[in-house]
């Protein structure tokens, strides 16, 4: 079972990471979430249900864990903090660099809800129904944020 649970983190650890990231803003705080993420997922490993779709199950996993942590931190502080040097971390030469940066920046001003489909969706690599399923939304939600998001973020990276 542990070596299960390893694999299963290997292959999708690094995609959970990524939309951790986006989802919380600050690499410590990413990490935190990526562990809390791991503890849930182990405890639920043994009695899980058969998974067709694991990538997506670590994923609603992680989103919810996100969840918890920022609502443990309302109050205290934003998970998502812009102006934290940790908060952009793109590689690459100067213009993929400022491109990246751009385009971060960019997500960061959407609203919660409407960055969180993002993340999850095109980030996290979730199917509509998925990021639906994890958000507790309907289809067509997701979609019509998905859209505000599209439109907001071409009117401002143009």
């Amino acid at each position: 079972m542990q070596r299960e649970f390893m694999e299963m983190l290997e292959a999708h650890g690094p995609a959970l990471m990524a939309m951790l990231r986006r989802l919380c803003g600050r690499s410590h705080d990413a990490e935190d979430v990526f562990q809390d993420t791991a503890v849930r997922i182990w405890r639920g490993f043994a009695s899980r249900p058969r998974i067709r779709n694991p990538r997506g199950w670590i994923m609603t996993i992680g989103y919810r864990a996100f969840l918890d942590a920022r609502e443990r931190k309302r109050g205290h502080e934003d998970l998502q903090d812009p102006a934290d040097p940790r908060s952009a971390e793109p590689d690459g030469n100067a213009e993929h660099s400022e491109a990246c940066g751009n385009v971060q920046a960019a997500i960061a001003e959407l609203s919660d809800p409407i960055r969180e489909v993002v993340v999850c969706h095109y980030l996290g690599g979730m199917t509509l129904s998925q990021t639906a399923v994890a958000m507790k939304l309907s289809e067509g939600t997701v979609k019509s944020r998905l859209s505000a998001a599209l439109s907001k973020l071409r009117s401002v990276l143009e």
